[in-house]
């Protein structure tokens, strides 16, 4: 399942003051990692590996100064591989415009008998 990655409050401190404590290799993604980061922009960005990539988010996770959470498959992707008839669509674009057709007259007597039925 794809991840995202977030830098935590320690993975800012350690990218704010350069702390040598965390190898320059884990610093360079660590620098490209901000909210709900992918790993693929991580990759593009530096031209590495998945594999190199993913070990060392491992790694920066390990040592808390990124979290991730996983995502789920992309539902907002369409599906539009079942069948259906533009007939069946006009016909319910109809119906939603008679619904809310807001054109017609509107008594003063219209208004008083739609209070009443509240």
């Amino acid at each position: 399942m794809p991840r995202l990655y977030s830098r935590t409050d320690g993975g800012r401190r350690a990218w704010d003051s350069q702390d040598r404590l965390v190898p320059l290799d884990c610093r360079r993604v660590l620098g490209f990692v901000g909210h709900d980061t992918a790993p693929r922009d991580i990759r593009e960005k530096l031209g590495w590996s998945e594999a190199a990539v993913d070990e060392i988010l491992k790694e920066l996770e390990q040592g808390g100064l990124v979290k991730s959470v996983e995502t789920g498959p992309d539902k907002s992707g369409l599906d539009f591989t079942g069948n259906f008839l533009v007939a069946d669509i006009e016909a319910a674009q109809q119906r939603l415009r008679e619904d809310l057709d807001f054109t017609g007259p509107l008594s003063a007597d219209d208004l008083r008998a739609a209070r009443e039925k509240k």
